[in-house]
């Protein structure tokens, strides 16, 4: 049987350390699925999910992922019952039932200490279990976006975001 996991994030954009966990997973074992958040939990604004989808699947083509890991917008689906967050603990539920088995977590060392904040956190943890992994990268999203948003060009930025990503900010202005 196949181990899933699941990568859940704002990926706003989807840097090189996201990829290094991703890539770590894969190496050992696991198949993973990237979801990135329609509608954030904790009321973080994010760049359009559409791009965000899209440049979640570039970072995993040019990181030679696609074999192992895919992007699933099914954040998308279930925000249409309400307008409340997509909590991760029904993409959880929702992915079981349709896997087949369980998926567990796969999250870095950042949500540790904001673990008790998350919506039902005791049960992910009963039901379905955490991999995590550490940063190897100390990359933030929010230091990529306000780099770009002060008019730093998206090509210059390579040390932290795969290549393809950043021809895609900048095909589509994200970020200014």
């Amino acid at each position: 049987m196949r181990r899933y996991t699941v990568y859940g994030g704002s990926f706003d954009p989807v840097h090189c350390g996201h990829v290094s966990l991703v890539q770590r997973a894969v190496a050992l074992g696991y198949a993973v699925i990237m979801v990135p958040a329609f509608r954030h939990a904790f009321g973080k604004q994010s760049a359009p999910f559409e791009h965000r989808v899209r440049m979640c699947e570039l970072a995993l083509l040019a990181g030679q992922l696609q074999d192992h890991a895919k992007v699933c917008a099914i954040e998308h689906s279930l925000a249409q019952a309400s307008d409340t967050p997509v909590y991760t603990y029904d993409v959880l539920c929702h992915l079981r039932d349709k896997l087949g088995s369980a998926p567990c977590l796969l999250v870095g060392p950042d949500i540790t200490t904001e673990w008790e904040r998350w919506y039902r956190h005791t049960e992910i943890d009963a039901e379905f279990g955490r991999l995590c992994l550490p940063l190897l990268y100390p990359i933030h999203s929010t230091n990529i976006r306000q780099r770009l948003h002060a008019g730093e060009a998206p090509a210059s930025l390579s040390a932290v975001i795969p290549e393809p990503v950043a021809v895609y900010i900048a095909a589509h202005g994200l970020y200014r």
